[in-house]
């Protein structure tokens, strides 16, 4: 009685220091109950997640949707030791354990659970860390599972699998993420990862702060296009998720992203302009029958879709304000956008705007090469023979036709008598004057 007594004591003693060594090593990981009547005393829970090498590709033959693509995973969901202590483990006892794994098959957990045995018919002590060191490091390679990992339609549970595995993924990856330290790529201080956030698409981090003042400023200023990730040069940038918007700037910024949006829809729509009434704005879809025609369904304004003044009727072409620019682009416009100028203006209207336009930049052009602007009042004069003294035929101011300047009609001729001046002596430069004969030349000094 006596030995069998301190053979029953120090198996209580080994299942007890077992427990807490398990307790302090894998904390949440291991649960436990402790009956201290019951038979036997302990029975728990120890789950042990297998290592992997990197980040594994997972899968899956769905055969609703053969072209899904695979996962990204560092975590598959663990294996669970459910276990129990009999009263004569560990020194006579086997531990009663079964296996449960969500992804594993059942030949795959009835191998394991026999490799484990045989571990402790080598060991015959306490035993349930050298399962969970077995599990962790060599389950994988025991049992072969191939890299990249497939779940065919045949296995059970298949058509859940992907989303369990995906959603444990995450459960891990991100406690790892509030755990560790970063850099954020906006103020480049380095924040533990519960101060940060990390973008779905392109995984850049940044700070929550910055992020969220960042994206409030650019949903504030109507740059919603611009809501994107802001590392310089990120190849993944786009438009991040509302979901991921609203956990950064909140549900009332959310809201005006959306509005936004929304409003940067429309106006990329051609069959949808807006209200040009500046108390309304409400989206308007234009006239199936009139392209011209729009009518607010809130406000009931009858406008044109193309200058935005009140309906002005359909054959009537819409107001002209700068003509030169309305023909520059009509004559570069390509062939559709023609069509819409001419639906806008009237084609006889723009035919004729060319015309003029195309005569006034000649007479122009003329002007420029064969005349000279009055100093004054800008009237152009052209001349026609004599010299380069000239009096404007509107304002009577005297100039001079090679420079254009102003002179003092006091002396007009002293303009071509200085020597500062850059028109001295050029008094009949361009003039069809004949050079005089030795006659007339006698002539002019004897007079």
């Amino acid at each position: 009685m006596t030995s069998q007594s301190n053979a029953s004591e120090t198996n209580q003693q080994q299942q007890e220091n077992e427990i807490l060594a398990l307790e302090a090593i894998y904390s949440q990981d291991f649960t436990y109950t402790d009956i201290a009547d019951a038979s036997p005393r302990f029975r728990g829970v120890l789950t042990v997640e297998l290592a992997l090498p990197d980040e594994v590709l997972v899968y899956f033959a769905n055969s609703k949707n053969a072209n899904e693509a695979p996962l990204k995973i560092k975590h598959l969901p663990p294996v669970k030791i459910i276990f129990e202590m009999p009263d004569d483990y560990p020194t006579k006892e086997v531990l009663c354990f079964q296996l449960e794994c969500c992804w594993m098959r059942w030949d795959w957990l009835q191998m394991l659970e026999r490799k484990l045995r045989d571990i402790w018919e080598e060991e015959r002590d306490v035993i349930l860390f050298h399962f969970a060191e077995f599990i962790h490091n060599n389950a994988m390679d025991f049992l072969q599972i191939p890299v990249p990992m497939r779940f065919g339609d045949d296995y059970v549970g298949s058509s859940t699998l992907r989303t369990v595995i995906r959603a444990y993924n995450q459960k891990v990856v991100s406690e790892e993420f509030l755990h560790d330290h970063f850099t954020c790529g906006i103020c480049f201080e380095e924040k533990l990862g519960q101060k940060c956030f990390q973008l779905g698409q392109c995984l850049h981090v940044f700070c929550r702060t910055c992020l969220s003042e960042y994206f409030t400023m650019l949903v504030r200023e109507g740059f919603v296009l611009q809501v994107k990730c802001p590392e310089p040069g990120c190849r993944q940038s786009q438009l991040i998720s509302k979901e991921e918007l609203i956990e950064i700037i909140g549900n009332d910024m959310e809201e005006r992203y959306s509005m936004l949006m929304e409003k940067q829809r429309l106006e990329s729509d051609p069959l949808v302009t807006f209200c040009p009434r500046s108390d309304c704005q409400a989206p308007v879809k234009k006239d199936s029958q009139f392209e011209k025609l729009g009518v607010c369904t809130k406000c009931g304004f009858a406008f044109c879709c193309f200058c935005k003044r009140t309906w002005h009727g359909a054959r009537v072409g819409c107001r002209i304000n700068n003509t030169a620019k309305l023909v520059d682009e009509y004559l570069a416009a390509d062939d559709d956008s023609k069509r819409m100028l001419e639906l806008r203006y009237g084609a006889v209207n723009l035919a004729k705007l060319v015309t003029e336009v195309k005569d006034t930049r000649a007479n122009e052009e003329w002007l420029k090469s064969n005349a000279q602007l009055c100093p004054q009042c800008e009237t152009p004069i052209e001349k026609s023979m004599g010299c380069n003294h000239m009096r404007c035929t509107r304002c009577h101011t005297h100039f001079c036709y090679l420079c254009g300047n102003w002179i003092d009609p006091r002396n007009p001729y002293g303009h071509y008598n200085n020597a500062q001046s850059p028109c001295d002596q050029r008094l009949f430069d361009g003039a069809n004057v004949e050079p005089l004969d030795e006659e007339d030349e006698f002539a002019i000094l004897f007079l």
